[in-house]
């Protein structure tokens, strides 16, 4: 299977390939024994990982997006990982992680998770991914059986375009319809209020599992564009952007098959820093999963 899609900026052409793999460990799909299209079933044993012993699990690291794995790759896989080790996975309500080391395409890595805790209300999970014994990721996620209470949320934006009403992206990071909006209005001093809109889904079924879904919400969470430098929204060139950590809040359940929205916004860039936040919603218009993140941003000479 070849999956393939490109985008051009006004200097640059990006092309994002899913690629088949000969792979030495069964996917996720294999296990499911789910009979997947070709770019589901990818995409599916991209983001995951297979038991290596006790609380030990090992993956691929794709080359989907060059020699280095795309930070969102990463927080799937050692998520989904950790997701193996409770008894209910749709329980995950928050997961924080540290970017340590970049992760080489094509090779293999390691996940090793430690259960901080089982209580009757909250399971904690630690886990680390390491490629070639060294850390290249460190995240702790917390899961907790939903209580009774009040019911509150912002609202989404009023009057964004559903995604039957937008074109086909010409970019996409896998075998995803992605429909932009757009960054939202510069106001008088410049700033805006989002500086991603865009609607994300499969574009093929996926599993029922609940573990391949978070995931896939997961990687899809660190698809941000170039949202976290709004003075240069319109070039990928002259700049080295890296990602220093991501948190996610998972706060609804959602299917990674059907449409979710996406608003990111940067809430600021200084001391070479950018820190952006970001809200999922479903079709309903109800938040499903929050972001945060923090990158590097270097200006290459």
């Amino acid at each position: 299977m070849r999956w393939e899609a490109a985008t051009r900026s006004p200097s640059t052409t990006f092309i994002v390939r899913f690629l088949p793999r000969a792979r030495t460990l069964p996917g996720v799909s294999d296990v499911l024994n789910e009979d997947l299209p070709a770019g589901a079933r990818e995409l599916v044993d991209g983001i995951s990982t297979a038991s290596a012993g006790a609380d030990q699990f090992t993956a691929e690291a794709p080359r989907w997006f060059g020699e280095l794995v795309f930070g969102g790759v990463i927080v799937a896989q050692t998520l989904h990982a950790a997701l193996q080790t409770v008894e209910r996975p749709g329980l995950l309500h928050s997961l924080h992680g540290y970017f340590i080391r970049p992760v080489r395409g094509g090779e293999a890595v390691d996940v090793e998770v430690n259960r901080l805790r089982d209580g009757r209300a909250f399971s904690t999970r630690h886990a680390v991914m390491r490629q070639d014994d060294r850390t290249a990721f460190w995240m702790t996620c917390s899961f907790h059986a939903a209580e009774p209470g009040a019911e509150y949320q912002l609202a989404r934006e009023a009057d964004v375009p559903g995604p039957d009403e937008l074109p086909q992206s010409p970019w996409a990071p896998g075998p995803f319809l992605v429909r932009d909006v757009g960054p939202a209005p510069p106001a008088a001093d410049g700033t805006m209020a989002s500086t991603r809109r865009v609607w994300f889904r499969c574009a093929e079924d996926l599993p029922d599992d609940p573990a391949v879904h978070i995931a896939i919400g997961a990687y899809l969470s660190d698809v941000t564009g170039n949202s976290f430098r709004p003075l240069t929204l319109d070039s990928w060139e002259g700049f080295a952007d890296t990602s220093l950590d991501h948190a996610l809040w998972f706060h609804r359940p959602f299917r990674a098959d059907g449409w979710l929205y996406y608003d990111v916004q940067a809430v600021i860039n200084t001391a070479g820093r950018s820190l952006i936040r970001g809200a999922m919603f479903r079709p309903d218009g109800r938040l499903c999963l929050s972001m945060t993140q923090e990158l590097l941003i270097r200006p290459i000479p």
